[in-house]
């Protein structure tokens, strides 16, 4: 009878596994590939595989934002897409063109979702997508209140897997970074911690107070903590989400510790379940990647520059002037993809026989020269 029931349960376990691996998810996506020496057989290839990785990436974007637990998961995004077409069960081209220096492919695929999912993890996907961004943990006063909200975040973060700046370089710049979170400054904020290499800065705020009550002629007290936090993108100083959270406690005057610890480890999981989303967002449509250009040698120069962006960068949307000041250009690249991919993208790029060198990538910006 035994072996009996064990049989059933295997089968069932067994139709369970079929039934979620061959679960699929239709998705359109766009890929494109830079055609050179005039080579379209080639780009055209790149742009189908491009367009594959893609729709693999947007279905699975969306399973990440659909998801707000972060499990432990070792696998990193660029691995399951670079197998991107182990998920995909079938796909047809909708249309493809030449696209001045690019070759274009919308394609229609259908992904095995179920074994998308084998391969998943929750959040943890866009953590390292991201790169696993360092933290800056900053309050706007040094007491004992914020020391206490201070570390219990900065624990928080590490048993999640980020990287945060060294307490101790912090320590230097304290009296700046606490004056630029005090003010809500978020652009002085941004432009300070980019010394110390953040990505993403924590700027937090925190009340206490002990309110006494009476009850039967015996005076007790009321502790309450209340806390603020901001999450800004250190490369450019937006804010990517913010919060806050409040708790109350009767017991001895001033006795904060607790609730404090309580407060800001629950603060920080809703931050870091929002900033997720966020970036989950970002990778599944489009971002904005900061690009300043130096040692253009005049305006022509500039032109030129622009002219071969939308040629060049896979995914280029739009792009927005921000300042140019002699021979220095900062411009706003809407793209769908990410810094590390249009910094490849612009290092092939030559003017007048001038090489663009890149000197500098971030989670959101890039700087870059033209040689001499």
């Amino acid at each position: 009878m035994k072996k009996t029931v064990c049989l059933i349960v295997l089968i069932c376990i067994s139709w369970t596994a079929l039934a979620k691996a061959s679960e699929t998810q239709k998705c359109v996506a766009v890929g494109m590939a830079a055609i050179h020496s005039n080579y379209t057989d080639i780009a055209r290839d790149k742009a189908i595989e491009n367009a594959l990785r893609n729709v693999v990436e947007r279905v699975a974007g969306v399973m990440v934002t659909g998801t707000t637990e972060v499990e432990n998961f070792q696998l990193k995004m660029d691995r399951i897409l670079s197998e991107s077409k182990g998920f995909i069960e079938n796909y047809r081209i909708l249309s493809e063109k030449k696209d001045g220096g690019n070759y274009e492919v919308t394609i229609e695929a259908e992904v095995g979702t179920g074994k998308l999912q084998e391969r998943m993890k929750a959040m943890e996907l866009v953590l390292d997508r991201k790169s696993r961004p360092r933290l800056m943990i900053i309050f706007g006063e040094t007491a004992q209140k914020d020391a206490l909200a201070e570390a219990a975040m900065i624990k928080f973060f590490l048993s999640k897997g980020f990287k945060l700046v060294d307490a101790a370089m912090v320590k230097k710049k304290r009296g700046e970074l606490s004056a630029a979170v005090s003010a809500a400054d978020d652009k002085a904020l941004a432009r300070l911690v980019r010394n110390f290499g953040a990505e993403v800065v924590i700027a937090s705020s925190i009340e206490a107070a002990s309110n006494a009550f009476t009850v039967s002629g015996i005076e007790m007290f009321t502790n309450k903590v209340d806390l603020s936090v901001k999450v800004i993108n250190g490369d450019t100083g937006d804010v990517i989400t913010t919060g806050s959270e409040s708790k109350s406690k009767p017991g001895p005057k001033g006795e904060i510790r607790g609730i404090t610890e309580e407060v800001a480890v629950k603060l920080a999981g809703k931050m870091l379940d929002e900033t997720l989303d966020s970036w989950s967002a970002q990778l599944a449509n489009t971002t904005t990647v900061k690009l300043a250009v130096a040692g253009l040698n005049n305006y022509e120069d500039l032109l030129d520059f622009k002219e071969q962006l939308p040629l060049v960068v896979k995914g280029f949307k739009t792009l927005l002037q921000r300042a140019y000041v002699q021979g220095a250009v900062e411009l706003d690249v809407e793209i769908k993809g990410d810094a590390q991919g249009v910094a490849d993208d612009l290092s092939v790029i030559t003017m007048k026989g001038r090489k663009l060198k890149i000197l500098s990538i971030t989670q959101n910006m890039i700087s870059a020269t033209f040689l001499p």
